[in-house]
C-alpha cells in the first residue's frame, strides 16, 4: 500500500470563502450604490449568502448572513462607515434581511445535504444492482431532485419577494404610512413567513413519512374540532371564501392522531385555495359509512384531467403551470394510509374537484 502525499482539507476554507463572498458582494454594492436604492443592494447580499450556502455547511452560511448585515449597515446605511443608525426603521430592515438570509441558507444547506445523502446511497447500492436497474434509478433520482429544486425555488421566490417588497415600503415610507397600511405590510411579512415555514414543514414531514419515522399518537378525537383547528391555521389564505361545512357534531369520536389528521385538512384546504378562483367557496362534508368515516373537501375550480386523478398524490407532481412543490397531497396519502384509510380524487358533477378519504371508526 502506498502512502498518500495529499494534505488534509483545510477546515476553515469555507469560512474564508464566506468572508470573501461577502467582500465581493460589498464591492459590487459600492459600484451600484449611486444607481440603485438600498433595498436593491440587499438582494446582492442575499445572493452571496445563497452561493455560500450551496457549498453545504451551515456555519459558513450563518457567518455570511451575519457579515452581510454588518457590512450593509457599516458601508451603506446612513450615517455611512459607522455602526450607528440614524433612523430606527433600518433595524427592521436588518431583521428581515438576516431572517431571509438564514431561511435561504437553511433550505439550501438542507437540500445539499439530502442530495449528498442520495448520492451516497446510490454509490453504496451500485454493487447490488444490475446495470440497467442502476441506470433507471439514477434517472429517476435526478428527476426528483430537479423537480424538488424547481418547485422549492419557485415557492421561495414569491414569499421572499412579498417580504422584501413590504419591508422596502416600510423602509421608504414609514413616516407617511398610517397605522392600517403599516399593519397590512407587517401582516404580509408575517403571512409569507408562515408560508415559508409550511413549505419547510412539508419537506421535513415528507422525509419523515418516507423514512417510516412517524409513529401515530392516537386518541379519541371529534372530527368537527379537528376541522375547526385546521381552518384556523389557514384562515389568512381563506379570506373572502365561504366554507360550507357538513360535519355533524354528533359524529362519534374516532381513534386518530389528531395532529396528523389536522395536517391532512390543512393541505387539502391549501390545495383547494391554490387551484380555484378567488372567493370561490369550499365544501367540507363528513358522514359515517359502515365501519369508516368518509370525509370530502370539494372546490369550484377547473377540476382534474382523468390521467391526473391518481398522479396528483405522487410526490413532486403538480399540473403544468400550477404552483406548489407537489408535496401536500403526497403527505395526505401517507397519513391516511398510516391510519388504515383510503384517499382519492374525483371530479364533481357540479364542477370542480373533490378529494375524499376514509378513517376507520375502530383501531
Amino acid at each position: 500500500m502506498t502512502e498518500s502525499n495529499s494534505s488534509p482539507p483545510n477546515p476553515w476554507i469555507d469560512y474564508e470563502f464566506a468572508a470573501g463572498t461577502v467582500a465581493a458582494a460589498t464591492a459590487i454594492c459600492f459600484l451600484l450604490y449611486f444607481h440603485f436604492e438600498l433595498t436593491n443592494l440587499v438582494m446582492v447580499y442575499l445572493l452571496g449568502t445563497l452561493i455560500v450556502a450551496s457549498r453545504g455547511r451551515r456555519g459558513p452560511a450563518a457567518l455570511a448572513s451575519a457579515l452581510s448585515v454588518l457590512c450593509f449597515d457599516f458601508f451603506f446605511v446612513p450615517p455611512r462607515f459607522r455602526f450607528s443608525v440614524s433612523d430606527t426603521q433600518y433595524f427592521w430592515t436588518f431583521a428581515v434581511m438576516f431572517t431571509a438570509a438564514m431561511i435561504i441558507s437553511h433550505l439550501t444547506v438542507r437540500l445539499r445535504e439530502e442530495a449528498d445523502a442520495a448520492r451516497e446511497h446510490e454509490r453504496r447500492s451500485v454493487w447490488l444492482m444490475e446495470k440497467a436497474k442502476k441506470a433507471e434509478l439514477d434517472v429517476e433520482s435526478e428527476r426528483m431532485r430537479s423537480s424538488l429544486l424547481s418547485a422549492v425555488s419557485h415557492d421561495l421566490r414569491t414569499p421572499l419577494a412579498v417580504m422584501v417588497g413590504s419591508a422596502s415600503t416600510l423602509l421608504e415610507s414609514w413616516k407617511s404610512l398610517d397605522d392600517q397600511k403599516a399593519e397590512e405590510l407587517l401582516r404580509n411579512i408575517q403571512n409569507e413567513g408562515e408560508r415559508l415555514t409550511r413549505l419547510v414543514q412539508n419537506l421535513l414531514e415528507a422525509t419523515r413519512l418516507e423514512a417510516g419515522e412517524v409513529r401515530l399518537n392516537k386518541g379519541a378525537f371529534h372530527l368537527d374540532e379537528v376541522v375547526g383547528n385546521a381552518i384556523e391555521r389557514v384562515e389568512p389564505i381563506l379570506e373572502g371564501r365561504m366554507i360550507h361545512g357538513e360535519v355533524p357534531e354528533d359524529l362519534p369520536a374516532i381513534p386518530i392522531d389528531g395532529v396528523l389528521v389536522e395536517q391532512v385538512f390543512v393541505n387539502l384546504l391549501e390545495n383547494a385555495v391554490r387551484h380555484t378562483p378567488e372567493r370561490s367557496p369550499i365544501d367540507i362534508s363528513a358522514r359515517v359509512e359502515g365501519e369508516v368515516v368518509k370525509v370530502c373537501i370539494g372546490d369550484r375550480g377547473p377540476g382534474l384531467k382523468e390521467n391526473e386523478l391518481e398522479r396528483v398524490f405522487d410526490k413532486f407532481y403538480h399540473s403544468p403551470g400550477s404552483p406548489g412543490a407537489g408535496l401536500g397531497l403526497a403527505i395526505c396519502r401517507a397519513i391516511v394510509r398510516a391510519h388504515g384509510g383510503l384517499i382519492w380524487a374525483e371530479n364533481r358533477a357540479v364542477g370542480g374537484a373533490q378529494f375524499c378519504f376514509t378513517l376507520p371508526l375502530s383501531t
